[in-house]
């Protein structure tokens, strides 16, 4: 069977465009230091890389979720120990106020310092971060407390109220959540969050200064019970046993304050420590991203080497079917 000139410069052409390809191929993945620029060049290398851009993305995302989140309880663990170191002197100046020598006069003084401290307390509680209030709960766009008539009340809602429905919206309202998605794998049953697979941001001012009545009918608030004990200390005679019972109520409300401080620097720790392991992951991923897209460069420039030998090689080949070529075509 007899081989045309035509039959090998068309095969030679075939292959040198492939021996070509190969080589750019090579060339472009020691520039690029990347194993492909194109899904369809490795489709199942392509979707593992996917998979993992996607896991890197959504774990950046929940990494800004715990950044946004302790700047939060960072803030509310500073205005709370603000309320907590106010609640302190309060307490010095009530144990002052209770003695049995203290003039109406200095009572009056005690009462009016007292007064101030509440005011205080309530800016404290009604402290922003950024345009949030911090202790509104589900609502942080307006300010959660108010004095009206000496009395503290929560948007709108005397925190004393022995109304049994204003007591349930109290109740409510102290605890309505605020979930976000920190990659505890985010869940739903029945439509509804699985408490377990998100985080609750919302802070309610009520878990920290206290509302409603006790089981024996006394005041709970903190600065409702401040309101009282300055009250109780311009009245002529005070009523000293009054006064006593006052004072332990208003040490174990701040006893309460200071549990609520403890326990969002709990939160605020845990938050620290999801941040590092989000951090450890976003990096294992890297790593697995890299190790997937791109290339061991000593091997890509390897087989660079190997496809310039195998293209220079080819045009050797070339330059001899060419003369050949020219010289049959003269005879």
């Amino acid at each position: 069977m007899r081989i045309t000139t035509n039959q090998v410069l068309s095969n030679y052409q075939t292959n040198l465009s492939k021996t070509t390809n190969e080589l750019d191929t090579a060339r472009n993945r020691v520039l690029t230091k990347r194993n492909f620029m194109k899904a369809s060049e490795d489709p199942a290398s392509a979707a593992v890389a996917y998979k993992l851009r996607k896991e890197y993305i959504e774990t950046g995302d929940h990494i800004e979720n715990v950044k946004d989140a302790s700047s939060q309880f960072d803030a509310v663990e500073s205005s709370a120990m603000e309320m907590t170191t106010i609640a302190k002197k309060a307490n010095a100046l009530i144990l002052e106020g209770i003695s049995g020598n203290t003039s109406l006069e200095s009572r009056k003084t005690l009462a009016t310092s007292l007064r101030q401290m509440q005011e205080s307390i309530v800016m404290s509680a009604n402290s922003k971060l950024g345009e949030s209030f911090l202790f509104g709960g589900q609502t942080t766009d307006s300010t959660p407390f108010e004095m009206v008539d000496g009395k503290l009340q929560y948007f709108g809602l005397d925190v004393s109220s022995t109304d049994p429905a204003v007591q349930t919206k109290l109740k409510d309202m102290s605890k309505a959540p605020v979930y976000v998605d920190l990659g505890f794998g985010l869940s739903f049953t029945n439509g509804n969050v699985d408490t377990n697979s998100a985080f609750n941001i919302a802070i309610s001012g009520l878990n920290a200064l206290g509302f409603g009545q006790s089981d024996d009918g006394k005041e709970q608030n903190l600065v409702n019970i401040l309101g009282s004990i300055a009250d109780e200390l311009e009245k002529d005679p005070a009523d000293s046993e009054k006064l006593d019972g006052l004072s332990k109520q208003f040490t174990e409300s701040s006893s309460k304050l200071a549990d609520f401080v403890t326990s969002i620097g709990t939160k605020s720790n845990f938050l620290e420590l999801t941040q590092t392991r989000l951090e450890d992951n976003q990096f294992t991923l890297n790593e697995k991203i890299v190790s997937v897209e791109n290339v061991d460069l000593a091997v890509a420039i390897s087989d660079y080497s190997w496809a310039q030998y195998a293209y220079n090689s080819a045009l050797k080949v070339g330059n001899s079917i060419l003369s050949q070529s020219f010289i049959d075509f003269m005879n």
